[in-house]
C-alpha cells in the first residue's frame, strides 16, 4: 500500500457452508438462474481459512482469495486450483480489492480476530453476504455494530460455530432439554490449558508478511517471535510469536 497506516485506517471507515452462500430460495441473491453456482471470496487463508475454502469448493466457485502473507496466498491459490480443475482464484494482498468486485456473492472471513468486524461491515455494505469465523468480535459494541449493519443492508450473515451444529452436540442439547439427565443443579466447564512460553523477543519480520497491514486496526507493536517452528496443525510458522497461529 502506498498510504500510511494512519491514513489507511481513517479512510477505511468506521457450514452449513452452503447456507451462507445460498439464500432461503436456495441460491444467492446475485444469481440470474438457479443453475449458476455462487461466486465467493476467501479473506484470510491460514488454518481455518483454507479449511473453509476446502469445504465450500464443492458448492461454489472460489474466484478470488486475499491474504497479507504472499507465501500463504500463493500456496492456497494452488491448492484450490487443484480442487477446481485448474481454475485458480485471483489473488490479492488487500482485501478491499475483493470487495470492489461486483461479481462476488459471498465473502468468507478467517482473518485474525481484530480484523473480523471491519471487513464484515465493509463486505456487507459492498453488497456481499458474509460467513465469518469465531470469535466474531472483540467487544459487545462490535457485535451491536454488526447486528445493525445486517439490518441496514439486509445481507445474509453467518458465524462459523460449526461445532455447535454437529450431531453429538445437538444430541447432548436434546438430552438436557428433554430432562433425560434429571434436574441440572451444577454445570462444570473445562477449556483446557493455555500454552506458555518464556519472553518473546522482537524479531525480523518475515519477508513474505506485511506486518503493518496484519496489525491493521490493532495497536502498533513490533513483530515478536522465538525461533522454534510449529509442527502439525498450523505448522510452518514460529511456535511462539504475536502473529499467525499463536497471535492470541
Amino acid at each position: 500500500m502506498k498510504t500510511t497506516r494512519r491514513n489507511f485506517l481513517k479512510k477505511s471507515g468506521s457450514f452449513a457452508v452452503s447456507a451462507i452462500a445460498l439464500s432461503s430460495t436456495g441460491r444467492s441473491r446475485c444469481f440470474a438462474a438457479p443453475s449458476e453456482r455462487p461466486r465467493v471470496a476467501n479473506v484470510g487463508l491460514r488454518n481455518q481459512g483454507i479449511a473453509d475454502a476446502n469445504r465450500v469448493a464443492p458448492f461454489a466457485d472460489i474466484v478470488v482469495m486475499a491474504d497479507i502473507d504472499s507465501k500463504v496466498l500463493g500456496e492456497c491459490r494452488e491448492k484450490i486450483s487443484k480442487k477446481q480443475n485448474g481454475n485458480k482464484p485471483e489473488g490479492f494482498k488487500d482485501y478491499r480489492k475483493v470487495l470492489d468486485r461486483k461479481d462476488i456473492d459471498a465473502v468468507f472471513i478467517a482473518t485474525p480476530d481484530h480484523w473480523h468486524t471491519k471487513i464484515a461491515v465493509e463486505a456487507m455494505r459492498a453488497g456481499k453476504d458474509v460467513f465469518c469465523q469465531k470469535p466474531l468480535t472483540l467487544t459487545i459494541d462490535e457485535g451491536k455494530l454488526l447486528r445493525n449493519v445486517v439490518k441496514e443492508t439486509g445481507r445474509v450473515f453467518q458465524v462459523g460455530t460449526q461445532q455447535r451444529s454437529e450431531g453429538p452436540f445437538l444430541q447432548a442439547v436434546a438430552i438436557v432439554q428433554n430432562g433425560r439427565l434429571g434436574k441440572i443443579k451444577k454445570v462444570t466447564c473445562g477449556i483446557g490449558s493455555v500454552p506458555t512460553s518464556g519472553a518473546i523477543p522482537v524479531a525480523p519480520e518475515p519477508k513474505t508478511l506485511d506486518w503493518d497491514f496484519w496489525l491493521g486496526p490493532a495497536p502498533k507493536v513490533a513483530y515478536r517471535a522465538l525461533p522454534e517452528i510449529r509442527t502439525g496443525y498450523g505448522g510452518g510458522v514460529p511456535l511462539y510469536s504475536n502473529c499467525h497461529y499463536s497471535f492470541r
